[in-house]
């Protein structure tokens, strides 16, 4: 699957790092919308809750509000505002319904054009001109594996270019970890991308996670890189590498025979994923929400049971709140450290100090720092 993923270490410290100042400010968050999230393929979401016609997901991509619906088994995606007095349609992250204002009623089909507008002809006489003039905007959608993409910005590479190597990797997730055992979104005062960092490195983890993640994987490294995303492994420990052993045996659980350590992916600019043991995939998205402020919406996946006796049983119910306890355990560390460090961001001038345990670290920047066009 990683043949063509191309093995290799930056010298480090690099030359250019993302400068402090790039952290915070209004300019450079609408800047940073305009280069990189408008034209990026944005992940959004899963299938599994596009399946039945009318399902739809609704997602935040740097300050649009994004729906992508089910018609008829055909996904389309729109500015998810309504084009009378620009209420959003739909309200929940997911769902089944027609897109339909819940300001004023107005119901949008397929094309995203307002074709149920009530009092029309008393109040609006809108013809079908006027009313196809009226549609919603529509943004590209595409799928690799389970995982949905949207591009705000038509023009630039397809998904798959995008992926590059990686589309496979994620063609080989969504067919092993097909049952969602979590899901959260959690508000951070930070800057997504002092937020992204903590998940790109393992040199924090003796200080930040002592008592949580030190004990679960050992003091190696491995990163690789595939155009602007990276890959990470590090072994687990073998208490860990025990017990993910012992819980896919008793819970019948599929494993992955390509991850066998502690995998983690970023598919740049902002979707994180981490496989552990090959029994378990976390899916985590740093969600810019302003230039001090972002939401980390994560997933956790175990594949589908051979034993399907054990599932709401009392010990698959223990593993299941083991592993998101520790999940949540973690990402509530790494957000301590995230707005610390986003804090002490906004005081400096100076560029950031990285060594060769931060590697991943300067790709990402310079990933950033050139679609930022940034010399």
């Amino acid at each position: 699957m990683d043949d063509r993923v191309q093995q290799s270490r930056l010298s480090p410290p690099p030359d250019m790092v993302i400068p402090p100042q790039r952290y915070s400010g209004e300019a450079n968050h609408a800047e940073e919308a305009a280069r990189i999230f408008r034209r990026c393929w944005m992940f959004v979401g899963f299938t599994d809750d596009l399946r039945n016609d009318n399902d739809f997901i609704t997602a935040d991509v740097a300050g649009t509000s994004v729906l992508v619906q089910n018609f008829d088994g055909e996904l389309r995606a729109y500015h998810n505002v309504c084009t009378h007095r620009y209420s959003l349609i739909h309200l929940r992250p997911c769902g089944n319904g027609k897109p339909v204002c819940p300001y004023h009623g107005w119901v949008f089909n397929r094309d995203g054009v307002p074709v149920g507008i009530p009092g029309n002809r008393e109040y609006f006489a809108l013809d079908d001109a006027a009313k196809k003039r009226l549609a919603l905007r529509r943004f590209e959608v595409a799928v690799r594996g389970r995982f949905v993409f949207v591009r705000l910005e038509p023009a630039g590479p397809g998904l798959d270019e995008q992926l590059g190597a990686y589309g496979a990797v994620l063609d080989h997730l969504s067919d092993l970890f097909t049952d969602r055992i979590d899901e959260g979104v959690l508000p951070w005062n930070a800057n997504w991308k002092a937020a992204l960092e903590t998940a790109l490195e393992v040199y924090h983890v003796d200080a930040t996670h002592p008592e949580t993640f030190k004990s679960y994987v050992k003091k190696v490294w491995i990163c690789s890189y595939e155009g602007e995303h990276s890959r990470g492994v590090s072994q687990l420990s073998d208490g860990s590498a025990r017990w993910w052993d012992g819980v896919a045996q008793k819970m019948g659980l599929p494993r992955s025979d390509r991850l066998e350590s502690y995998d983690h992916y970023l598919i740049f600019p902002n979707l994180a994923i981490g496989v552990s043991h090959g029994a378990l995939m976390s899916v985590q998205t740093y969600d810019p929400v302003g230039p001090d402020r972002c939401e980390l919406h994560f997933r956790l996946f175990l594949g589908e049971t051979s034993k399907p006796q054990t599932k709401g049983g009392a010990a698959r119910k223990a593993v299941e709140a083991n592993v998101s306890g520790f999940n949540r355990t973690i990402l509530g560390e790494d957000q301590r450290v995230a707005e610390a460090t986003h804090k002490g961001l906004t005081q400096v001038q100076a560029p950031a100090v990285l060594g060769s345990c931060e590697e991943r670290i300067a790709a990402f920047h310079r990933a950033w720092l050139a679609r930022m066009d940034v010399e």
